[in-house]
């Protein structure tokens, strides 16, 4: 009967341990996803930007930071040729001297 109790308190001992790593790494895949995402809404580069094609190197899509009112972050995540494409055609959108009347 003893070799039963201490056989039933190694399994009882081997899932605690078992459980114990599954709920560190559905922790540490939780910090990691919730990190990823907090980089992504801030723009910030963190490991393996340079590889996923990054401003910083990259071909991916560029991001850049616009200016904007503290505390307000603007993210242009646009690819090179979309972004610097011109909005208006060279022979619209002039500005024109005006006099104003009073």
């Amino acid at each position: 009967m003893f070799h039963f109790l201490a056989f039933m308190l190694l399994f009882f001992l081997v899932a605690v341990l078992v459980a114990i790593g599954m709920a560190v790494w559905a922790l540490r895949r939780g910090i990691g996803m919730f990190r990823s995402a907090a980089r992504k809404a801030t723009g910030g580069e963190g490991r393996g930007a340079r590889a996923r094609g990054s401003a910083a190197g990259g071909t991916g899509s560029a991001r850049r930071r616009a200016q904007a009112p503290p505390g307000v972050t603007i993210i242009d995540t646009r690819d090179r040729a979309t972004a610097s494409r011109r909005i208006f055609a060279d022979d619209e959108g002039e500005y024109v001297d005006y006099e104003e009347v009073k």
